[in-house]
């Protein structure tokens, strides 16, 4: 009877697969810190679409269904490890400014508002495709992003993730630089 038992509890373990958990946040190399001077700067949580939050790594297959990898989780609620890996990234490269995360109570004047929706964040056809709209106060720009990746390769599509995305945290401190050069230009 113990055989018995230990070989169905061996089979129920085998059948279940190995799971691996990624994280897209981990830790990168930071650009060239940017002097501007000091503002406060408000971040709002980033919105994904439903298939980035629903705790597996999505791939678009061919006739356009999407696909989730069964062996592929994400370790953490995607929003807030987006969300505060840009508010991170934004501390390191803007040392002079603040940075908060919405809701901001206690700060009378927030200087700029970054508010970032990625409409897709997704694998296909060999490269990772990110597209976002920012919108920094009142200013909107799409950005549109492509890494290439092996779409064999779980470990890989998540790896070209997080070069998309932190591609797409490189541009918002660009837009932060220009809307902050064109208000100089307008005083």
């Amino acid at each position: 009877m113990k055989y018995i038992i230990s070989l169905i509890v061996s089979i129920l373990f085998a059948g279940c697969g190995a799971k691996h958990y990624y994280m897209l946040s981990s830790p990168h190399q930071i650009g060239a810190v940017h002097e501007v001077e000091k503002k406060v700067i408000g971040v709002e949580s980033i919105e994904l679409p439903p298939y980035i939050t629903e705790g597996k790594v999505a791939v678009l297959r061919e006739d356009n269904r999407v696909e989730y990898l069964d062996d592929t989780l994400w370790a953490v609620n995607m929003q807030e490890d987006l969300t505060n890996a840009l508010i991170f990234d934004l501390q390191k490269s803007l040392p002079q400014s603040q940075i908060l995360h919405y809701p901001w109570e206690g700060h009378q004047h927030i200087d700029a508002i970054v508010h970032i929706k990625i409409t897709r964040f997704i694998a296909y056809r060999g490269s990772v495709y990110l597209d976002a709209v920012v919108r920094i106060n009142n200013h909107d720009k799409v950005i549109s992003l492509k890494e290439p990746t092996s779409m064999k390769e779980s470990a890989e599509i998540v790896e070209s993730m997080k070069k998309a995305f932190f591609a797409l945290e490189r541009a918002v401190i660009v837009l932060l630089d220009d809307i902050e050069t064109s208000h100089n230009r307008g005083k």
